[in-house]
């Protein structure tokens, strides 16, 4: 319509859209067409020529909602229409009782979902489970059972954590007594989802197994990936611990059997269910021996601590990781335990003054070896004394376990009475790589007066604001049934979490968030010493076997005609999930980015 009041037909109009997030815009049509993923606002805008010149342009919002409704157990086929035509009443007593998620919890965007818990419940009971931001929502109808939890759909998950990223989630149990017919309100629980996708896999080691076991991200099964480690020196035993893995996934060290602890490195791109693992050099009763291990950044050297009966050979050495043999440094190596090689390869953190072997000791400052070149070392300094938090939550003068943030920027580390997690009291603190701006993480800690956080370790990421930051913790888990929730905690069951720090937390604030169960764990198990690293794979270049060793998803034949890893051919896009190189090799149009080898949705 022009300005005289009089109308035309419009040719050739172009369409655009500000975000391919929420669905396709065909340019020439206007035709929108959700894709049923992710919800939110769009802008649409028009631009038609104007015979006079110029253009006329005019814009409009479009908000895509999405929903989901599922059906769980022996649900009435009017179940909804029961809940909706009922005024809910608030009683605490009564409430469904959420006990996973936590409250205020922040969790990256690939999560696998979380299994959501509650405590209160009889036979006859339903439950709306809700969970939603403002344009996804996600309710499930579950019939009473026993162990009262219920694991969402993957596909409704990832639309929530996935739609309006910035904004909040809320998580409502609700119950509909069958005793009274009143609907029970539950306390909503506030989740956050941050612009993150935590790729790779986990290792840990499970006590009672003997074993390392790894999760893989956006998964919830462990995978006995070295079933049959070798024997130790007594040729008896098959367990394997204080591990470490090294910065690129590749490469993890361990130690062999229950007392004797003969070193041994393994590569994790080859084949580990053999009936005795094969190790990267022989190992014999004579080889190094070691119980806690840190790698360099870029994997050709480990740091190891040696403890035994004289308090005197409790010292620091280097170790070849290829060869197993012990390097001769210039400067003197100090007595200590619990390395940590920091991101930048300039410092080795470790704990001195320990008044025991490293699994074991009372009290023990963070003290800092600075790397002044290739096998070669400076003066050492203690940087934080144990004895100086002696009055915290909880006592003692046990430091333990530092760690590095990825960029060097700050070191995370336990304090509490000892370092023995089935029986010791533990919180968890974070301060500048020189000692200063010591801050309790009372938020990770689960409150102030938290104490069985132990072993903590940076992730190798930092996203959405955030460095991640794993533990292991006493602190109950869920419901007594599902989770490992106990009445009088008499029996301790230790579990893997993940905790979210904040980048930019100003000088002495608390960067922790509240954390989150690492998804798969066994709940029966005592899981302890987590390493999250990059998922382990070949660059480019690298001899190879078969695609699935490779980074870029392909073993092919080089110039010389010997098997090599090579990045994905141009007509081969790599799929959710798939090993990836760059970006690039990622199919394009599904949102997907490389991040840590793997091509992931997210984050954003």
């Amino acid at each position: 319509m022009y300005s005289d009041g009089t109308e035309q037909p419009a040719f050739g109009p172009r369409f655009a859209i500000d975000t391919r997030a929420t669905g396709e815009l065909d340019v020439a049509s206007g035709l929108f067409t959700a894709n049923g993923v992710i919800g939110g606002a769009s802008t649409i805008t028009v631009s038609l020529d104007n015979p006079a010149g110029g253009t006329f342009d005019a814009a409009a919002m479009l908000s895509v909602r999405l929903s989901r409704t599922v059906r769980i157990g022996d649900v009435p086929a009017d179940v909804d229409a029961r809940f909706d035509a009922l005024v809910g009443v608030e009683d605490p007593a009564r409430e469904a009782g959420v006990s996973y998620p936590l409250d205020q919890v922040v969790m990256p965007q690939n999560v696998f979902p979380a299994d959501v818990q509650w405590t209160r419940g009889a036979a006859g009971d339903l439950y709306r489970v809700t969970l939603e931001k403002p344009s996804a929502r996600l309710v499930a109808y579950v019939a009473f059972d026993p162990s009262m939890h219920w694991t969402p759909e993957t596909a409704g998950w990832r639309a929530v954590a996935q739609t309006e990223p910035d904004a909040p989630a809320t998580l409502r149990v609700s119950r509909l007594e069958a005793s009274s017919g009143e609907l029970v309100l539950g306390t909503p629980v506030a989740m956050r989802f941050a612009r993150a996708a935590l790729t790779g896999s986990v290792y840990y080691w499970d006590i009672a197994r003997g074993r390392i076991v790894r999760i893989d991200d956006g998964t919830a099964v462990p995978v006995e990936f070295m079933p049959n480690p070798p024997l130790d020196a007594t040729g008896t035993s098959r367990c394997v611990g204080c591990h470490s893995v090294s910065n690129s996934g590749r490469y993890m060290a361990g130690r062999l059997g229950g007392g004797d602890n003969i070193g041994a490195v393994f590569d994790l791109t080859t084949d580990l269910t053999a009936a005795s693992a094969p190790t990267v050099w022989p190992t014999t009763p004579s080889t190094q021996r070691w119980w806690f291990s840190s790698w360099s950044p870029d994997d050709t050297r480990m740091v190891v601590a040696f403890n035994d009966s004289d308090a005197l050979s409790r010292q620091l050495r280097m170790v070849d990781p290829f060869t197993g043999a012990q390097l001769p440094v210039s400067g003197a190596l100090p007595s200590g335990t619990h390395p940590a090689w920091s991101p930048d390869g300039t410092k080795i953190a470790y704990i001195a003054n320990a008044n025991s072997w490293g699994g074991d000791f009372t009290s023990g400052d963070i003290a800092i070896l600075p790397v002044t070149g290739l096998d070669a070392v400076g003066p050492t300094s203690v940087i934080h004394a144990g004895s100086s938090l002696s009055g915290s939550v909880p006592s003692g003068s046990a430091d333990s376990y530092p760690t590095w943030a990825p960029d060097a920027s700050r070191i995370a580390f336990a304090h509490g009475t000892g370092t023995r997690s089935d029986r010791d009291r533990s919180a968890l603190y974070a301060m500048g790589p020189d000692g200063s701006g010591v801050v309790r993480l009372d938020r990770a800690s689960r409150g102030a007066d938290g104490a069985y956080a132990f072993q903590p370790r940076f992730s190798p990421f930092q996203q959405g604001g955030f460095f991640w930051l794993s533990f292991l913790s006493r602190a109950p888990y869920g419901n007594v049934v599902t989770g490992t929730a106990r009445p009088d905690r008499s029996v301790p069951v230790q579990q893997i979490w993940v905790t979210a720090i904040r980048v930019d937390a100003a000088p002495g604030e608390d960067p922790s968030s509240v954390p989150y169960w690492l998804p798969g764990q066994r709940t029966t198990s005592q899981n302890i010493s987590a390493f999250w690293a990059p998922r382990a794979c070949r660059p480019d270049g690298d001899a190879c076997s078969v695609g699935s060793e490779c980074c870029g998803g392909d073993c092919r034949p080089d110039a010389g005609g010997a098997l090599v890893c090579s990045p994905p051919p141009p007509e081969r896009c790599r799929n959710d999930g798939e090993t990836c190189t760059t970006d690039a090799d990622c199919c394009a149009g599904m949102g997907l980015s490389c991040i840590g080898n793997v091509c992931v949705a997210g984050p954003g």
